[in-house]
């Protein structure tokens, strides 16, 4: 059965194009938004405190 061998063939192919388990690049994408995280952080910190931002709720305590 020739047609049984040509899709095995192709699926062969098909499963090079998948991404194999990269633990170093999951560890770079993990720093990345850690790092993105204490930046937004560090932001949200001088945005209330040296910019002097008050919420329309601590307004009414």
């Amino acid at each position: 059965m020739p047609e049984i061998s040509f899709c095995l063939f192709d699926l062969k192919q098909l499963f090079r194009l998948f991404p194999k388990h990269d633990r170093e690049l999951e560890e770079q994408i993990d720093n990345y938004e850690r790092t993105a995280q204490e930046c937004m952080a560090e932001n949200r910190v001088k945005l209330f405190s040296q910019y002097g931002y008050e919420s329309e709720f601590d307004k009414s305590l």
